[in-house]
């Protein structure tokens, strides 16, 4: 593991080509647009297009316990919906619209990383302290649905926030990066190259083969292969604009061809046809990796208007794929045809929200940042 502070030529020359990406596209004809006057007014007077319909429905459906905001939200076998942050933890119930504290967690974090096991428990990682000398934690604890509390293990190699955890087929789950202590340096902005592996079996952390460059800010995504596909991130100022790839089986990092541009803080998600949709991070401009095509593995899509403000991205069952922005403005968007459709309006702007696939099909929205964290809980039905 390194914890790296200081640059190289090289790095540099790897992962920021000279020429840069390709010129942003513009974008799609095919994104909606209101009040434009109709091409084909009536004799007396013109006529304007009504607002468009959005696709689908929000509703209120309840309050969380606590207001949060960079809280985790994770799906349990028994449809409920774990939500942790802080000091505290509940369980929300989506089909009574109650949620109901449950055991708290035996050390506060946000910024932290909830993944569901195959027993059904939640592994729980890292994640903010905002206290001298270590702000980010290497803990981690298991949530017990059946008992409602905690245990705690072995903690991860280091201390780290903002990281990917991702379950990997073999039903251990792999942890990436972060933002990380120096000891020496407890508020310096750095972040960690390091790389765990957390085996349910045993209860504990192992080292995985680090990858090219320390990053935190980046996504992690299961491709059908088994292999793990992260993009970009941040290293201290600069936005990254690599790729890489995991592979399990022999522990080793391949880099395919860099996102046709830089992103940091964005989302990825994987559609059924395999390939990984990328956007956000301060871009309308939608990018598609494909596995299976080793000569173009990057393609541009429709572009999403406000897509640099997105904070989500869910597929659902249909292979469509919903979209939240901290505007408070929802997308949803039609691999069948790469066009985007309105999906109507959250409650409010909402910044550091989490959005859950429930059973049902619904999309969950709890909490989030709108001049202070809120309680709010909603969902989205198509």
């Amino acid at each position: 593991m390194r914890i790296v502070n200081l640059t190289t030529s090289l790095a540099v020359a790897l992962l920021f080509p000279a020429c840069g990406g390709p010129a942003a596209e513009e974008p799609s004809q095919l994104a909606i647009r209101s009040g434009e006057l109709s091409s084909a007014p009536a004799a007396s007077s013109s006529v304007t297009d009504p607002e468009p319909r959005a696709v689908g429905s929000w509703s209120l459906t309840g309050d969380l316990t606590s207001a949060r905001s960079g809280h985790t939200a994770t799906l349990l076998s028994s449809g409920r919906v774990l939500v942790v942050s802080g000091t505290t933890a509940e369980v929300f119930n989506p089909y009574t619209n109650v949620s109901v504290a449950t055991g708290a967690p035996t050390w506060a974090r946000t910024q932290h990383t909830a993944t569901r096991l195959e027993s059904g428990k939640v592994l729980v990682a890292g994640g903010w302290i905002g206290r001298f000398p270590l702000y980010w934690r290497s803990t981690a604890e298991v949530y017990d649905k059946s008992t409602g509390t905690w245990s705690s293990g072995d903690s991860m190699s280091v201390p780290r926030g903002n990281h990917t955890a991702t379950l990997l087929e073999s039903g251990k789950v792999l942890v990436v990066g972060g933002d990380t202590t120096d000891g020496s340096q407890p508020e310096a902005p750095l972040q960690t190259d390091s790389v765990d592996l957390y085996d349910p079996a045993t209860n504990t952390w192992s080292p995985a083969a680090s990858i090219f460059m320390p990053r935190a800010g980046h996504t992690a995504t299961l491709l059908y292969s088994g292999k793990v596909l992260v993009t970009g991130g941040r290293f201290l100022d600069w936005v990254l604009q690599d790729a890489q790839v995991y592979d399990p089986d022999t522990d080793d990092w391949s880099m395919p061809a860099p996102m046709p541009r830089t992103r940091t803080g964005h989302v990825a998600v994987r559609l059924n046809s395999g390939k990984v949709m990328v956007l956000g991070g301060g871009h309308d401009e939608v990018d598609f990796y494909d596995p299976y095509n080793s000569t173009t593995r990057w393609t541009t899509g429709a572009s999403l208007p406000s897509g640099g403000s997105v904070i989500s991205a869910t597929r659902l069952y249909s292979g469509e794929v919903l979209v939240t922005h901290s505007t408070g403005q929802a997308s949803l968007y039609d691999p069948a045809t790469d066009a985007w459709l309105s999906a109507g309006t959250l409650t409010a702007p909402l910044a550091a929200h989490a959005a859950t696939l429930l059973h049902t099909g619904q999309v969950l929205v709890t909490g989030g940042s709108s001049g202070g964290a809120v309680t709010t809980v909603q969902r989205y039905t198509r």
